[in-house]
Formats: C-alpha cells, sequence, structure tokens
C-alpha cells in the first residue's frame, strides 16, 4: 500500500487551509476567479477544466488550488509550491516569456495539468467587481517533458489580449461557474 500524502488525505476545504499555510499574514483582500473569454467568444480556462483530456479529480484539484490562492489573496499566497507556481523569463530568447503569469499544477498518473492564470489589482477599474485571478487556459503534458512552445505562444496571446480588452466571459464571476467540490468529492 502507498503511503497517502497529508493533502490527499484531507478534505477539499481542509487541502484549501493547509495550502495556504505558507502565505504572508495580512488582513485578506477579496478576490474573485474569472474566466478569460476570446473575440469569438471561447473561454479557453472552462473549456480546458471541462474537456475529456481533464479527469474530474484532477478538476477538483487544480479548483481547491485555486480557492486557497483567491482565499490568500494572489499576490500574498507562496509562488514556488507543488500546486501554484510563478512563472518566470525563459533562459533563451527563443522561448516564450511567460513571466507574470502564474500555474495552478496537478501531478495525474503520468501527466502534469497546468492552469494558467494572470493576477488582475486592477480588475475593478475595467468594470469587474473585485481583483480578479483571470483563468487563461492550460495544458496538459507529460511529466518531466517540456510542454509545446506552441502552447506557451497561444496562453501568451490570451494574456495580451485580455491585458487589451479586459475580456472576460459575462455573468461568470465565479459565484455563478464555479463548481461545488464538496459535490464533487462524494
Amino acid at each position: 500500500m502507498s503511503p497517502i500524502r497529508l493533502c490527499e488525505a484531507l478534505t477539499p476545504r481542509a487541502r484549501m487551509v493547509e495550502m495556504a499555510k505558507g502565505a504572508k499574514t495580512r488582513a485578506p483582500e477579496q478576490w474573485q476567479p474569472v474566466l478569460y473569454e476570446t473575440a469569438r467568444g471561447q473561454r479557453p480556462a472552462w473549456d480546458f477544466l471541462l474537456g475529456d483530456e481533464t479527469p474530474r479529480e484532477v478538476r477538483n484539484e487544480l479548483l481547491v488550488t485555486v480557492r486557497a490562492v483567491l482565499q490568500v489573496g494572489p499576490p500574498r499566497f507562496p509562488t514556488s509550491t507543488q500546486r501554484w507556481r510563478l512563472m518566470h523569463k525563459p533562459a533563451t530568447r527563443k522561448d516564450v516569456d511567460l513571466s507574470g503569469i502564474c500555474e495552478a499544477r496537478d501531478k495525474h498518473s503520468n501527466k502534469l495539468y497546468r492552469l494558467f492564470c494572470l493576477i488582475d489589482r486592477d480588475a475593478p477599474t475595467y468594470g469587474l467587481a473585485l481583483p480578479s485571478l483571470v483563468l487563461l487556459g492550460g495544458v496538459v503534458k507529460p511529466v518531466r517533458t517540456e510542454a509545446p512552445q506552441s502552447e506557451y505562444r497561444r496562453i501568451d496571446r490570451y494574456r495580451k489580449d485580455y491585458q487589451e480588452t479586459h475580456r472576460v466571459a459575462v455573468g461568470r464571476d465565479g459565484a455563478e461557474w464555479w463548481p461545488n467540490l464538496d459535490a464533487d468529492a462524494s
């Protein structure tokens, strides 16, 4: 029998609390998750989370991570954990620069699932109710391999488009689309 990691043995709410323990302490701000939407009305993060390639358990774990980040506030959440990382400048000029984008991560079998997010503290100046964590899109790749640069270019295009247009899925401010993870766990 393989050992169970602490995080795996906890309920979704308890996992959020466990992940948030390393966060800087300060009065929490309110943040909301929002879905980036393309000019054609596509929601890449939504499609990634609900697509055939992303199992329900992975979706739940990615969203538990996002919830923990939102609970503490993205700027204060530790950015070098196994489940939440800040992207850095690439080692070579030919690689896509995703610095400033964060990723929620989950490893399942021999695949790594990555949900790319953008922190937008200024979202209220563009009509959103709260500072927002913009869910851009996702990538699945085999463990210990690099994702294709074309995937990184796609995520970078989403970021640039969001920064130019501030377009998000209307009526999708988190409360209306956020899944009940406790119900999925049963």
